[in-house]
């Protein structure tokens, strides 16, 4: 069964307007009734903290899901209050309590999916995937340091899920345009129907996923 209704909250991106601040990093909040998903929590706790009171979100959530282990990931930690916080599998990933190193597919509850660690670039990162009633499927990323679409592809491989939507760090800042390109292209060919790329996506990726997604933003599914 899927999730009945999915709040999305972008609380830290590169991009903002006032009165929200901007940081080099990621937040999102995921807010359901049956869980309640803080997915990474960005560079710093003031940051996070001045964003979330702004929109009235609690940080009270039942878990904590990193992407990878880079501080504009992992920083704001401190603001949260979870009950368990779950990484992927990787020797040199901060200390937090309640954590739970992943290095496979992880089943939160049916309609939740941890998926496994891929590396890139010299560490493991993994996604998260959000079966949503009357929608989909929303894959969530953080830096997409072993690449986005092969994200994508090996969640289609296997799980035979295809994301509707992706949000997240498409890691394609400063990235040629031809990559960047040839990566959007790739991502639709796969079956994504929507794009969000924010954080480390860069501003041609925003321009061709048609995406204007950034601090602040509510997305409500279906």
């Amino acid at each position: 069964m899927a999730l009945e209704k999915v709040t999305m909250t972008v609380l830290i991106d590169n991009t903002s307007h006032p009165p929200f601040k901007k940081a080099w990093g990621l937040s999102i909040l995921i807010e359901s009734p049956e869980v309640k998903i803080l997915w990474d929590s960005g560079p710093d706790p003031n940051t996070l903290t001045h964003n979330a009171n702004i929109l009235n979100k609690d940080l009270k959530v039942d878990y904590l899901i990193f992407s990878h282990r880079h501080w504009d990931h992992t920083g704001g930690t401190e603001a949260v209050r979870y009950r368990k916080a779950i990484a992927p599998r990787d020797w040199l990933f901060p200390k937090f309590k309640n954590l739970v190193m992943n290095n496979k597919y992880l089943k939160l509850i049916d309609e939740v999916i941890v998926t496994r660690p891929l590396m890139g670039m010299g560490l493991p990162e993994q996604a998260l995937l959000i079966d949503v009633k009357g929608y989909g499927t929303v894959m969530l990323v953080g830096c997409s340091h072993p690449g986005v679409a092969d994200m994508y592809e090996d969640v289609v491989k296997n799980l035979g899920i295809r994301p509707r939507m992706v949000i997240g760090g498409f890691h394609l800042f400063g990235a040629p345009k031809r990559l960047v390109e040839e990566t959007i292209a790739r991502l639709r060919n796969l079956g994504a129907e929507k794009l969000h790329p924010i954080h480390c996506s860069g501003e041609y990726a925003k321009l061709l996923a048609r995406s204007d997604v950034e601090t602040g933003t509510v997305i409500e599914l279906p």
